[in-house]
């Protein structure tokens, strides 16, 4: 091999070994920034997913008004309402939430470490090689 490739595959593989490197630090950190926030910090983690800190959504019930008696359609509306209420309420709010945005942000993370750390120990192991052989 040329001196020129034999730099360019140096740069390559060390390059390639720190980015590797540091998803797997962003992974391992975010996991255990997660796992933290559950289980030793709860309180921190509260205010923290804009999902769980939404509103409600708002209909337009235009065939309601104000009158003594509701007719069957409006009965259904409002029953309706209020089952599509606390369904929302069950999915979007408390610990059902947090667990929800909590989870996904560990599987992200862990498939980041996952993904990244057999690429780090592949380039790793080939720079460390090179760099044994050129110094026998």
């Amino acid at each position: 091999m040329s001196k020129t490739i034999k730099i360019v595959r140096t740069t390559y593989l060390y390059l390639a070994t720190f980015v590797s490197l540091l998803f797997l630090a962003i992974g391992t950190g975010t996991f255990t920034n997660s796992v933290l926030k559950a289980y030793v910090f709860p309180k921190a983690e509260k205010g923290g997913y804009s999902r769980c800190n939404e509103q409600p959504p708002v209909y337009g019930l235009d065939g309601l008004k104000a009158s003594p008696v509701a007719t069957e359609d409006q009965k259904t509306q409002i029953d309706n309402l209020i089952s599509d209420y606390e369904n929302w309420k069950k999915n979007n709010t408390g610990e059902e939430c947090y667990s929800a945005e909590r989870q996904g942000k560990m599987v992200d993370s862990l498939t980041m470490v996952l993904v990244a750390f057999p690429i780090f120990l592949f380039h790793w192991k080939i720079a460390k090689k090179e760099k044994e052989e050129k110094e026998i």
